[in-house]
């Protein structure tokens, strides 16, 4: 394609003045930006319903405490038309409609917003039974008279909680192919190995005698490194936590601890720990372990203390270290380790605290509610 240039004829200074007058553009000083005045239309009303319903999302306007919506945008045609609404009026009780497992927290989050954005995840109880996540944010606090009105979004984030549980599933199974796997294929070579040096052992002591020591010596290293693979596949696949109740399980992982990393680690258990279910077991399990492996690793802690006990309605994990604890340049934040943490916390309606002990080391709690 050809494209012809022409030079345009050089207009005069006061022509140009014009022109700009005529489009609405203001003089300003040389590398200011002109500004145009705009005759944008508001979005009509198909397009915010649609943006809306396509989003999952509602504007909410309520109050804190009690926490009630006063204002909910679109009401009808959204996810909402699933939750189990209480209304008073024409307020909706929305603190009513919360997962009684998770109310406590929200009432107390509610109450204590002092910064903005605040965002807070939590379940709602829907008309069937089940339960919906929802991310509630609050972007502005009116004052009106004695009220002070919060105003946000409520986000269905259902799909994308079940994306992330799945996403744990799929590394728990992924954790347990390679450490069957160990355990089947390699922990078996070494133990072969291990069969044939000490064969050949009997064979050179007749013969060469000043081998034998060396040959011991190797054959030893074969087995150690045998018992550590053995240890390292019991972390990989624990199949004993599959039946065990929480106690046991943290006990089973202690006892991997000591074996596999020979440092010293002491239990607390405090109170009746109600029913767990398997996959409530499994994720406390792994959420300790990491916690664990971080202490030891990076905050090359020597003791390790573990604790659970038992609330009115909560149950509390810590896992104590006496390590180097976190550096003041680090977030308890960053991390993909951190990160998977808070997922298996979020995914028990708990919370996730990550902080330096008073004199030294690291305290990871980890508070989550149970029906008692």
């Amino acid at each position: 394609m050809i494209v012809e240039l022409h030079a345009k004829p050089l207009r005069s200074r006061s022509s140009v003045t014009k022109r700009r007058k005529a489009a609405g553009v203001k003089s300003g000083r040389i590398g200011e930006k002109p500004i145009q005045k705009t005759n944008d239309k508001a979005a009509p009303a198909w397009v915010q319903n649609e943006i809306f319903a396509q989003a999952r999302i509602v504007a909410w306007e309520g109050l804190g405490e009690p926490i009630q919506a006063l204002s909910v945008f679109p009401l009808t045609g959204s996810f909402l038309d699933a939750i189990l609404l209480v209304r008073a009026g024409s307020r909706i009780r929305w603190e009513e409609s919360i997962h009684p497992l998770d109310r406590e927290k929200v009432c107390r989050c509610f109450a204590g917003i002092k910064k903005l954005p605040f965002s807070i995840e939590y379940r709602l109880v829907a008309k069937t039974g089940g339960l919906v996540w929802v991310r509630h944010s609050v972007t502005e606090i009116v004052r009106k008279g004695r009220a002070t009105l919060l105003r946000g979004f409520v986000h269905d984030i259902q799909t994308e909680k079940e994306l992330e549980l799945e996403s744990l599933r799929v590394s728990e199974r992924e954790q347990n192919r390679i450490g069957q796997d160990l355990h089947d294929d390699l922990c078996q070579v070494l133990a072969g190995i291990s069969c044939l040096m000490h064969v050949a052992e009997g064979r050179l002591a007749s013969k060469v005698p000043e081998e034998v020591a060396g040959l011991s010596e190797i054959n030893q290293q074969v087995i150690d490194a045998m018992h550590r693979t053995r240890a390292l596949t019991h972390g990989l696949f624990p199949g004993k936590i599959q039946i065990a109740d929480v106690r046991g399980a943290l006990l089973e992982l202690v006892a991997q601890v000591r074996a596999r990393f020979q440092v010293e680690v002491k239990t607390v258990f405090v109170g009746r720990f109600p029913h767990h279910s398997s996959n409530q077991i499994i994720q406390i399990y792994r959420l300790a372990q990491e916690a664990i492996s971080n202490a030891i690793k990076h905050g090359h802690a020597t003791c390790i203390e573990i604790q659970l006990k038992a609330k009115p309605t909560t149950m509390l994990l810590s896992i104590i270290d006496n390590g180097s604890g976190l550096s003041k340049s680090a977030s308890a934040e960053t991390g993909v380790g951190l990160h998977i943490m808070q997922y298996r916390a979020s995914t028990l309606g708990g919370e996730l605290d990550v902080s330096n002990a008073p004199e030294r080391g690291v305290i990871v709690s980890l508070q989550y509610p149970f029906q008692p």
